[in-house]
């Protein structure tokens, strides 16, 4: 019995030196997250789950979890679900297993409009107004690029007289998914647009993809100081596919 009295008055005593250094004591029990809700073009609210119970919701462009932790389980995996809002319709889940005082941050990419469904990760470090960083989407259909056919991506600056590649590129850029290199680039020069193009050269052949016209080239326009999503897509024109890219800030 004294042993048991002597256990307690320790506890007591560690938990009152911990209060004491304003340590908060949850912090040895449990973790914590935030979710991004990026704001592309067709976003719509989602709801957040932990596990099979709803914890708040998420709009686009907004942020949840700095103010008011969204609390986990220390050292023990959570599943942390996204959903369209007031459906069943998952959208993203991943398991979580964060250390004690950890806070992880998620970003979502969802945009129907888009067909962007994804995680994405990236820095949130400003951004010169001469600059443009983005993520590539691969978003072409069957008849520009064979669903066996893998590519890589490359990116071209013209230099006055032609285009000259950067050093910039995109390994097995996938198709309908987000790549997840995010890429900082000059977009201006003196106040002037950089022109750029992106080729996508056959991992297997080494060949550069062309559509209906033997074209090789797609022309990207880059928003200064924004980031942004820069999706290559195809479209007809006349009856004839052929490349395009879209950017969408975020």
């Amino acid at each position: 019995m004294l042993r048991i009295s002597k256990v307690i008055l320790l506890a007591a005593v560690v938990l009152l030196a911990a209060c004491r250094k304003g340590e908060p004591v949850n912090e040895f029990y449990f973790a914590s997250f935030t979710a991004e809700l990026l704001a592309l073009p067709g976003t719509t609210t989602v709801d957040i789950y932990v596990g099979d119970k709803i914890i708040d919701s998420l709009t686009a462009g907004t942020t949840k979890g700095l103010t008011s932790p969204l609390m986990l389980a220390a050292n023990l995996p959570s599943t942390i679900s996204f959903k369209k809002a007031g459906t069943d319709i998952l959208l993203l889940d991943t398991v979580l297993t964060a250390a004690p005082g950890d806070r992880v941050p998620l970003k979502l990419a969802y945009s129907a409009e888009l067909g962007i469904q994804s995680f994405i990760t990236g820095s949130a470090e400003n951004i010169p107004a001469d600059s443009g960083v983005f993520f590539l989407f691969n978003q072409l259909p069957v008849e520009l690029q064979a669903d066996d056919v893998y590519v890589d991506a490359l990116l071209f600056r013209f230099n006055g007289a032609e285009y000259e590649d950067t050093g910039v590129s995109w390994d097995n850029l996938e198709k309908n998914k987000l790549h997840p290199e995010q890429k900082t680039i000059a977009v201006t020069e003196n106040e002037v647009p950089i022109q750029y193009i992106i080729r996508l050269k056959n991992r297997a052949t080494g060949e550069y993809l062309g559509d209906a016209l033997a074209l090789t080239d797609i022309s990207t326009t880059f928003l200064p100081g924004q980031r942004q999503i820069v999706s290559v897509k195809g479209r007809q024109t006349r009856g004839k596919w052929r490349f395009y890219s879209e950017a969408a800030a975020y």
